[in-house]
């Protein structure tokens, strides 16, 4: 069974690989920047305080009301695994994913503001149960945000590397990503 998901695994990708000689454009690069040409510049916010309402402990702080404090009702959120642009999307998705974990803690380690933006830099530790096997695991990302005049967040944009957080955890996808990284 395994040698078969390995075998469809590795044609799916040289599949995938050789239809174009070009690469594919990104469509995550391009909706990234059409948004956030989109967006107005963010106003004055105290970005650790309203960043730990709902991360600092994920579990306990991804609750309804709090995504609904946070987060604007029309609003772009890219968390490298889903782009979701409203609130009631969402409010099911971190729900939801709170509900998969034992624990997931997020550290502020700077906050940055720019011209337009704020910029957090982080640290996450993830503690969760899939298909049997415990997955501990701590990285790093940064995430851009935006907030609108009522203090709410319209843009964020997380940057790290999922695939070492997570994807390299999974059973049997984990093995593949790792030898797909090494190969780079």
């Amino acid at each position: 069974m395994k040698v078969l998901i390995v075998v469809l695994l590795a044609t799916l990708t040289l599949y995938a690989c050789s239809r174009t000689p070009q690469l594919k454009p990104n469509r995550t690069a391009a909706l990234y920047f059409e948004q956030l040409n989109e967006t107005p510049a963010t106003s004055d916010q105290d970005v650790k305080k309203v960043f730990n309402q709902i991360y600092a402990d994920y579990k306990q702080g991804a609750t309804e009301d709090n995504i609904r404090a946070v987060y604007a009702d029309d609003l772009y959120f890219n968390d490298t695994f889903k782009i979701i642009t409203n609130i009631d999307d969402l409010v099911h998705y971190m729900s939801q994913s709170a509900g998969q974990v034992n624990s997931t803690t997020v550290d502020i380690l700077d906050v940055i503001r720019s011209e337009h933006d704020y910029f957090v830099r982080w640290s996450m530790k993830i503690d969760t149960t899939i298909s049997g096997k415990d997955i501990f695991s701590h990285s790093i990302g940064m995430t851009q945000l935006r907030f609108d005049e009522q203090g709410k967040v319209i843009f964020h944009q997380d940057f790290w590397d999922s695939s070492e957080a997570f994807f390299e955890h999974l059973p049997m996808m984990g093995r593949f990503v790792k030898k797909v990284k090494t190969m780079l």
